[in-house]
């Protein structure tokens, strides 16, 4: 007998405290049902590097120390060179869902995937998921431009750029979040996006009845990074909320709740809903500190001089600014120093070699890394400091019997940087990867990682290396940890409500209802 249909919905980024408040406000009567008629638990992420590997966690089902794959980035030391690319690259696994000839499989806009084998049914990849870089494929070939010439292209993504690895991808400029009229202009943007994504999904739904349909609502996502200062009433940017009108994050996941709701009428009564997110959002204390103050930090440490301007720590401060209005790399780039102009990688330079992370501060420090005696990688989520090592980096490294002394004084350096608003340390951990420089070739290219507190500031002191800042924000929502899942059908007892479950549980509990076997890797248990 045919099992009941799986379909999996990814609110991508959608945090379980907003999702709740929502439900118990009313205000997402969609979700609600779902939640009555069907199981709800809070999910968790404990792997390192948060942003990158949350996808990834689920779609293998196991933490990247097991799968030996930390995101979607690769550093050559030799070169000293980092290139980001478009998508996971499935190493060691492959995602879940690559079941064989016998069940039949629809994939829609997950993020940072590409085609893989063994799957019997339609990858259509590279719509509109929330990622730096899109990769665009289609299988079979044609039909997600046929999706695309009915229901249009997504709204933002507007630019068409070649990756690192040569692939084709899909990009879009982050706006200002300090410009109101391109804030609300965004907002209308990505509800039109939820409604034709909808209509995307519902001819999937009408073309075949699969075993397993999977897709992602990354609108959320998106809203969840750029609107997070107008859904909150205190912080730096509360003037900015008390302007907005509404809060727009809760308007582009209303327009997914009410199209849910269609989704829900098509599939019928039997088939098993989970919707899901493997990760959520908070206020973001991840990019201006991982981006900005670190590379800089590690900077004054290596080389003696400021590339971007602060003075000296303990300095009376101004207010926030709030009359930012150009994307975010042109006001960082202009508070560089004579000294940064003259060192650094323009963002103009690296835009005309159609480098994806021109927008990146931290990337600019790029030609100097070989010279210095540690530097900053770019990434998204924990700080990542490689230690220049002679004979593994550079002929001109520390010595490699120096490798434990040097991060032991980054450690202590980073300890003693705090915010200059408040005076609190602005380091929660150093965790250090390896030991020797020589240790986990299958470990990040990082050696020492920054846990940062949630804190949200614009500026840091530092005893020794002084003052950087104040900086605008980029994103004010950042990744955090937690996520959710609802499930609903057979096998998931209405109004049941469980304690906290692990993203791989997710995995393990998608893979149990498809009647597939659970391979050891996966570290879940399956729940219902």
């Amino acid at each position: 007998m045919q099992r009941s249909p799986v379909i999996a919905i990814g609110l991508d980024a959608l945090g379980p405290q907003l999702l709740e408040g929502w439900l118990a406000e009313g205000r997402l009567p969609t979700l609600a049902r779902l939640a009555r008629d069907g199981l709800y638990a809070r999910q968790t992420n404990t792997s390192l590097n948060r942003t990158e590997s949350s996808w990834l966690t689920l779609l293998q089902g196991c933490q990247v120390d097991t799968s030996d794959e930390w995101g979607h980035q690769d550093y050559d030391a030799q070169a000293f060179s980092f290139t980001e690319r478009a998508s996971y690259e499935f190493r060691k696994y492959p995602p879940f869902y690559a079941l064989g000839p016998d069940r039949r499989v629809a994939i829609f806009d997950i993020p940072l995937t590409q085609q893989v084998p063994d799957v019997n049914g339609v990858q259509l990849l590279g719509w509109g998921t929330e990622v730096n870089q899109i990769l665009r494929q289609s299988s079979p070939p044609g039909l997600l431009a046929e999706l695309i010439a009915r229901h249009g292209r997504h709204p933002l993504y507007d630019s068409e750029h070649e990756a690192d690895d040569g692939t084709q991808t899909m990009s879009y400029r982050i706006p200002s979040i300090y410009d109101m009229d391109q804030m609300r202009l965004t907002r209308d943007r990505l509800v039109a996006a939820v409604h034709q994504r909808t209509a995307i999904i519902l001819d999937l739904m009408r073309m075949e009845r699969w075993d397993l349909l999977m897709c992602a609502y990354a609108e959320v996502h998106t809203a969840g990074h750029l609107f997070w200062h107008l859904s909150q009433a205190a912080g730096p940017l509360a003037e900015l909320q008390r302007n907005a009108g509404s809060n727009f994050i809760l308007d582009v996941v209303q327009a997914i709740d009410a199209d849910l709701g269609l989704l829900l009428d098509q599939a019928g009564e039997d088939a098993r809903i989970i919707v899901f997110s493997p990760h959520g959002m908070q206020s973001n204390t991840l990019d201006i500190c991982s981006m900005v103050f670190l590379p800089e930090l590690i900077y004054r440490w290596s080389q003696g001089e400021a590339a971007f301007a602060g003075g000296a720590a303990g300095e009376p401060l101004p207010p926030s600014r709030l009359d930012y209005s150009r994307h975010w790399r042109e006001e960082v780039w202009d508070q560089r120093t004579p000294h940064g102009q003259a060192v650094l990688e323009s963002p103009y330079e690296q835009e005309a070699m159609d480098d994806p992370l021109d927008w990146d501060p931290g990337n600019w420090y790029r030609r100097q890394w070989p010279a210095m005696r540690a530097f900053s990688l770019p990434g998204y989520s924990e700080g990542l400091v490689r230690i220049n090592v002679a004979g593994r980096d550079a002929a001109q490294g520390i010595a490699p019997e120096d490798f434990q002394r040097v991060g032991d004084e980054i450690a202590r350096m980073l300890g003693e940087l705090v915010d200059a608003r408040s005076g609190e340390p602005m380091a929660e951990e150093i965790i250090r990867v390896r030991q020797t420089p020589w240790d986990g070739a299958n470990l990040s290219a990082a050696d020492l990682m920054v846990v940062w507190r949630e804190i949200e500031t614009d500026v840091v002191d530092h005893p020794v290396h002084g003052r950087i800042g104040p900086m605008p924000f980029f994103r004010t929502g950042g990744h955090s940890c937690e996520g959710f899942v609802l499930a609903r059908g057979p096998g998931f007892e209405a109004g049941r409500r469980l304690p906290p479950v692990t993203t791989e549980d997710v995995t393990a509990t998608l893979l149990q209802q498809l009647g597939a076997a659970i391979p050891a890797h996966v570290k879940g248990v399956p729940f219902g």
